[in-house]
């Protein structure tokens, strides 16, 4: 069942939650499930629900209670093993009334208590209210899948799918969180716990909020160092038939829905393995999306999509974008994500969604794939890292300094963007595998961002965390390799942080629901006890992955590079959108803000400009922090934007 909702606790038992707030949170919120809203008071606290209909289309009006109404809850995602749920649990005396997953973890919860979601497997963020033990639980799924937005001040703890419904109350105030900001600089997007907005947090994924008697305490319902060692043996063809056993189960527990599933299919390795799947469960037909780009070879995948589609005989759907389409949606995007979020390929989602929505309600994703079996070309530095460590180090030095000098950055081609990522690599080269990896993954380094922020800001941050936060994650897992554990930091923190929101939020803003079966936990728990040999075979990403799925798809595909839903926007920036980023960053905007010194934006600019640097995410970075600033900041309490006509 995707849906959005929100809610209030407040402190002061007295106080009753206004229906009038209530009401307006949840509207803020209405796209994310068009089919049906619910509301719930007992008091001192509200819950509020937007419905889109998946599983269960006319018994799941939410929120829920139990047959004696003394536990509540208002969900947003999917349970995928409900059936086993709803068989276990009926065998112990609970009686469904209806055929949503929502019942099932009302019962998982009176069954096992705070123990309730280790027995659930799928997406999901949610509230629940105990009404005999005044407890309140907000819970995320434990790969973040799903979003989980709270705020706590003296009066009340208020909550909800989006941030849109928690400003909705005028005694919440905004102001960035400058540590926030450090984050966002550094990463592009603003990680669990932090929001941009200071006093606005989010759940970590796998984590659980619990208000009781006066108290709030956060507490992790998934342990992966418990779950997570390697395999002993080394028995590849054995990896090979267990990996094509779970994902197949995985795909088959993702389809469960009353409603028709398609899928986003990119011509890359993942979405055409989860096609071919799909075709054993469904046979041809089901649809499928694809989106392009005109003018640009490098970023347009539609042919490879077509070829997987005219091999499983998908009914294939795909809209071609340039940079007018990109103007079109900017604002919509802005408004849609609610703090800024600076991966250009919310773009690609946002039109796939769009176009999806218009045929269904559901459709599987890839997401995830490249974290757990290393697809990403970044991951190859620790293949090109053997070789080039082997090189004294006064010899790495010189050329480091005469290659980052001599080689433009470019994505014009393959071959400029090959030799702009060997920049980027030597650039970035640590003997440390940790800091290695850091170096590829931030874009705003230390020295670019004390130069960009002005002195005030500096003062008020510690540079060094971002490094720190990811570390954090890199440690979780000290018994695997290094290359499982990179892939680790990633999944932690790069899915949550920004793929999976981004997906989220594009989707949504449509009403579609979009399913990742890749991130079943238990399949990723079995992903990371394989070795990272399996995964970077040489110089082979998804080895393990293309092995075990070549006779599935066709060679071409199993051959081709790493793509992504790439955007152009880096040449954008350079002709058609330079106008926008001009304007976006001029000097006396950069002034009225007081956050940069408008003196270091113009040479972001200039230097991207004149092909010295590829700066093209760091000027998303700033294109969309300023655009976030105009939406939601320049705004009095309680009043949201309206959506862009």
């Amino acid at each position: 069942m995707m849906c959005g909702f929100c809610g209030l606790i407040y402190f002061d038992r007295q106080r009753p939650v206004d229906a009038k707030l209530l009401k307006t949170m949840t509207d803020a919120i209405r796209y994310r499930g068009p089919d049906d809203e619910g509301y719930f008071t007992d008091g001192h606290v509200g819950l509020g629900s937007r419905r889109l209909s998946i599983v269960g289309l006319y018994d799941g009006h939410m929120p829920m209670a139990t047959p004696d109404e003394s536990v509540w809850i208002t969900y947003n995602g999917e349970i995928y093993n409900h059936p086993e749920i709803k068989q276990r649990l009926t065998a112990k005396g609970y009686r469904y009334r209806t055929g949503s997953d929502t019942e099932s973890i009302l019962y998982l919860y009176q069954e096992y208590g705070e123990a309730f979601l280790q027995h659930a497997r799928g997406m999901f963020a949610l509230a629940l209210w105990d009404r005999t033990r005044k407890k309140l639980i907000l819970a995320r799924d434990r790969l973040g899948i799903k979003p989980m937005y709270y705020q706590i001040d003296g009066k009340a703890l208020r909550f909800g799918s989006e941030i849109k419904s928690i400003l909705c109350d005028r005694e919440v105030h905004r102001q960035i969180d400058h540590q926030a900001l450090n984050l966002y600089l550094a990463y592009l997007a603003t990680p669990a716990p932090y929001t941009m907005l200071k006093g606005i947090k989010q759940l970590s994924p796998g984590e659980m909020l619990v208000l009781e008697n006066g108290r709030i305490r956060t507490q992790s319902f998934w342990s992966p160092k418990d779950h997570i060692q390697p395999r002993k043996e080394n028995d590849v063809d054995a990896m090979k038939a267990e990996l094509a056993e779970r994902l197949q189960k995985t795909v088959q527990e993702h389809l469960l829905a009353d409603v028709p599933v398609g899928a986003f299919l990119s011509g890359g390795i993942d979405s055409s393995i989860l096609v071919g799947l799909m075709h054993k469960f469904l046979g041809p037909g089901f649809k499928t999306f694809s989106i392009g780009f005109e003018g640009h070879k490098l970023f347009d995948e539609t042919p490879h999509a077509r070829l997987v589609s005219q091999r499983f005989g998908t009914d294939h759907y795909e809209k071609i974008l340039n940079p007018n389409d990109l103007l079109q949606a900017l604002d919509d995007i802005t408004w849609q994500l609610d703090e800024p979020l600076a991966d250009s390929s919310c773009l690609p989602v946002y039109y796939v969604s769009q176009l999806a929505a218009e045929h269904g309600k559901v459709v599987l994703s890839g997401d995830g794939g490249d974290e757990i079996f290393a697809g990403y070309r970044k991951y190859l530095a620790e293949y090109y890292n053997r070789y080039f460590s082997r090189f004294p180090a006064p010899l790495r030095r010189f050329l480091s300094r005469a290659i980052v000098k001599a080689i433009p950055e470019s994505r014009a081609n393959h071959a400029m963007d090959l030799l702009r990522q060997a920049k980027k690599f030597i650039r970035g080269f640590d003997p440390d595998p940790f800091e290695r990896q850091l170096g590829m993954a931030i874009h705003f380094d230390d020295e670019l961002r004390f130069s960009l922020l002005r002195p005030e800001i500096r003062e008020a941050i510690d540079f060094d965390y971002p490094r720190e936060y990811r570390r954090k994650f890199y440690e979780e897992l000290p018994h695997l390799d290094e290359l499982t554990r990179m892939l680790w930091v990633d999944v932690r923190h790069g899915l949550p942080a920004d793929m999976l929101a981004k997906v989220d939020r594009m989707s949504m803003l449509h009403s579609l629901e979009v399913r990742v079966p890749f991130l079943d936990h238990t399949l990723v728990e079995y992903a990371f006890s394989l070795p990272g040999h399996v995964k970077l075979h040489g110089k082979t990403t998804k080895w393990i992955l293309k092995e075990t799925f070549k006779d599935l798809l066709p060679a071409e595909i199993i051959r081709r590079r790493k793509h992504g839903f790439d955007v152009p926007v880096g040449e954008w920036f350079k002709n058609e959108l330079r106008d926008v980023i001009e304007d976006v960053c001029s000097e006396p905007t950069t002034n009225r803000r007081g956050l940069f010194d408008p003196r270091q934006v113009r040479r972001v600019i200039m230097d991207h400009q004149d092909g010295s640097r590829d700066y093209n995410n760091q000027l998303w970075i700033l294109l969309s922090l300023e655009l976030w600033q105009r939406r939601y900041l320049d705004l009095p309490a309680g009043q949201i934007p309206n959506r862009p006509a």
